[in-house]
């Protein structure tokens, strides 16, 4: 089973897989979270329209469906296969941010009716925002699986960005000569979207795919100015190191996602603001304050200390750092995931533990 955020994920990170688990006889399913109907440069060119509407937006999403059918069918996939969520394109994050929890449980509904053995999932890694927010909505899902490791693997794919937290631990997927030629086919169903990104687009054929398993080793890596995190039953220490950027992003703050002692999900927020040694921490639907953080450090790197109380210290804490440049939808990196406090604890406890063994061979 397949779960892709867009119409043209599935041809560009998974034609091979795709391919080699239809020679082997598998049953495929692909789940597409959007319609990529928000997708407004291409269409603007194509169609010669400046001011899009939801119609405008609604028909743009059905050609790009029909490019995702037409391509999964060079790859060996029928239409009987695939399904659209329907969720709204390039608002992702917004959504994981403010009321997600309807989604988490259709996502973990689909995954537990069909049942996969291989299940691939895009990864929190990807800097599409669009991407790794759809990442974590289904890591919460797998995390309401109780023992869902034991009956299929997970494993996560990027589309977009250079992460080393990803790039240099995922597995390479050998690909023949036809297979290559078979996911150029289903890249150039793509029409809409080669207007713009032609060249890019078409050397995705040639890119070896890579996946990562998913699981707890996953989360273990970090990229983009997130350089570590600590934490504590109440508090998260979170280390920083900042680029500069060319341009005055558009945008930049944390969003810190779990679940509270209810099991509700809850998202607190605040705003990246390295000179000031107090921050303000929000709920980020309401807006309302809820704390107040501390920062001790300079403009270019330091730690935040933040208040946890509002979570949970048994479920996972996701993380990110918002810090997107103007006209851009990219982010510079994607979400860290943070385990529960008792894992944390344990991992600990194991180092501390495996440093005494090493001293006392010695």
């Amino acid at each position: 089973m397949l779960m892709a955020p867009h119409p043209d994920d599935e041809a560009l990170a998974c034609s091979v897989i795709l391919q080699q688990a239809v020679a082997a006889g598998a049953a495929i399913g692909v789940v597409y979270a959007t319609d990529g109907e928000d997708n407004p440069w291409p269409q603007r060119l194509l169609e010669r329209k400046w001011h899009l509407n939801a119609s405008d937006r609604e028909r743009w999403g059905k050609l790009r469906g029909a490019e995702a059918l037409a391509a999964l069918r060079f790859l060996g996939v029928e239409p009987t296969d695939i399904h659209f969520l329907g969720l709204p394109d390039q608002k992702l994050t917004r959504l994981l941010a403010s009321d997600c929890q309807s989604i988490i449980t259709i996502c973990a509904r689909i995954i537990t009716e069909w049942r996969p053995t291989e299940l691939l999932v895009p990864s929190v890694y990807d800097t599409h925002p669009d991407h790794s927010a759809l990442a974590v909505v289904l890591r919460l899902a797998l995390c309401s699986l109780i023992g869902w490791d034991d009956f299929f693997s997970a494993w996560s794919y990027v589309v977009h960005g250079d992460s080393r937290a990803f790039f240099d631990r995922a597995q390479n997927i050998p690909q023949s000569p036809t297979e290559t030629a078979t996911k150029l086919a289903a890249i150039r169903c793509h029409k809409t979207q080669l207007h713009l990104s032609r060249r890019r687009f078409l050397a995705y054929s040639t890119r070896p795919e890579r996946v990562l398993q998913v699981g707890p080793a996953e989360a273990t890596a970090r990229d983009g100015a997130i350089r570590g995190v600590a934490r504590q039953p109440a508090s998260l220490r979170i280390s920083v190191k900042l680029s500069p950027q060319p341009m005055r992003p558009a945008r930049s703050a944390f969003l810190l996602l779990g679940r509270d002692e209810d099991g509700a999900l809850r998202c607190i927020t605040w705003r990246l603001a390295p000179r000031s040694a107090c921050v303000e921490v929000r709920d980020s639907v309401s807006e309302r304050p809820i704390g107040i953080g501390r920062y001790h450090g300079n403009a270019s790197e330091g730690e935040f200390v933040i208040p946890t109380g509002i979570f949970s210290s048994d479920h996972p804490l996701f993380l990110k750092l918002e810090r997107r440049l103007r006209l851009r939808f990219f982010d510079e990196a994607g979400w860290s995931e943070i385990p529960p406090v008792l894992a944390v604890q344990c991992a600990e406890q194991g180092n501390r533990l495996a440093e005494k063994l090493f001293v006392s061979s010695r």
